[in-house]
């Protein structure tokens, strides 16, 4: 019977592991989902070494599997701290946000794994959720929207910050009104040919809405 062979990367891991290397342990825990067992190998060995991000990224993820995501997200935190343009981090740290309807927050956290690696993979459009561990489609609330053509407005949902990729996620997203009023926020600062045409393309789509 054919019996499938690990990756060599799984291979390195397990040999890390059976040589005592406890971040490798924790690794190989995680992937058979043995969560209690990886939290009590990271807590047994982080306090000694407390800047190891690798394994503090290990239990962070093992302590959101295990659905404890208030603890999942501190641990998070403390990898950003360490390590502030970590992906995994931000793209967890942005899921924990939508899970508790924070849909603004998880934009930002998204929008800034986007600054980071423009050609991420796992956030290319549409954003699906296949398994717990892929980000999902963000939604906002239809109050969001509600504004005059052309006339900025206070109503509109708080922007978190103001960067062209959190601009291009709301024109993603079908939000034409916010994403002008990042481009034009960001036109302002810097008279960019890119920004005023994305803007322009902004306000065309709102005028094609309210038709």
């Amino acid at each position: 019977m054919f019996k499938p062979v690990d990756h060599p990367a799984d291979q390195a891991v397990r040999q890390l592991a059976s040589s005592g290397y406890w971040p490798a342990r924790a690794a190989v825990c995680l992937a058979e989902s043995k969560y209690s067992r990886v939290v009590e190998i990271c807590n047994s060995h982080l306090p000694k070494d407390p800047d190891l991000v690798s394994g503090r990224l290990i239990l962070a993820r093992a302590l959101y599997l295990a659905g404890q995501l208030e603890s999942g997200g501190r641990q998070f935190l403390q990898v950003l701290a360490r390590d502030p343009d970590n992906l995994v981090a931000l793209k967890y740290l942005g899921d924990i946000a939508h899970d508790e309807g924070d849909e603004a927050g998880a934009m930002a956290l998204y929008g800034r794994i986007l600054e980071v690696d423009p050609h991420c993979r796992g956030l290319c459009s549409p954003l699906t959720k296949a398994r717990k561990e892929t980000t999902r489609t963000i939604t906002f609330k239809g109050t969001a929207e509600r504004a005059k053509p052309g006339k900025r407005s206070s109503k509109l949902r708080q922007i978190p910050f103001f960067t062209e990729t959190i601009g291009d996620l709301y024109m993603a997203q079908g939000y034409p009104r916010l994403a002008a009023e990042v481009f034009r926020t960001l036109g302002e600062r810097n008279q960019n040919p890119r920004l005023a045409e994305k803007l322009t393309k902004a306000e065309q789509s709102i005028t094609d809405k309210d038709k």
